[in-house]
């Protein structure tokens, strides 16, 4: 049991690399480019934010359900509104710290999506484990 727990968390912990290096890669590309367009700073970062987000949690859904927790059965409708609600719940978190990095203590956005994104991945870990895929 406790082999099966040590490679699920493994699993967890690359998927969740890999998930946080697409948003980031979606969220930087997006605030580059906005940045160039003449998008101000204030709405860019926002936008990239939201953009990143939507990509990464589609991704992350199937790489939880099938490569961490080797899920193929079950209410796959249930398993799915739960994902997205958690995600859409901790993603507004996520986004109200970076903002409150960004705005109020006047944290550069990549250091403020960092913090913010940890805070989420770590939420998100105690959602999937324990309430959508148990």
């Amino acid at each position: 049991m406790k082999k099966n727990i040590l490679e699920e968390g493994v699993r967890y912990i690359i998927v969740g690399v890999l998930t946080t290096a697409i948003n980031y890669i979606v969220y930087a590309g997006c605030d580059f480019l906005f940045e160039r367009m003449g998008i101000p700073p204030f709405f860019s970062y926002k936008i990239a934010y939201l953009i990143a987000f939507v990509i990464a949690v589609f991704f992350a859904y199937f790489a939880n359900k099938y490569l961490v927790f080797q899920k193929s059965g079950g209410n796959k409708g249930r398993e799915l509104f739960s994902f997205f609600s958690l995600r859409i719940g901790s993603g507004i978190l996520s986004f109200l710290l970076l903002m409150f990095f960004v705005d109020f203590l006047h944290f550069t956005h990549t250091p403020g999506w960092i913090l913010s994104s940890g805070i989420n991945l770590v939420l998100n870990y105690i959602g999937s484990k324990f309430f959508i895929f148990k």
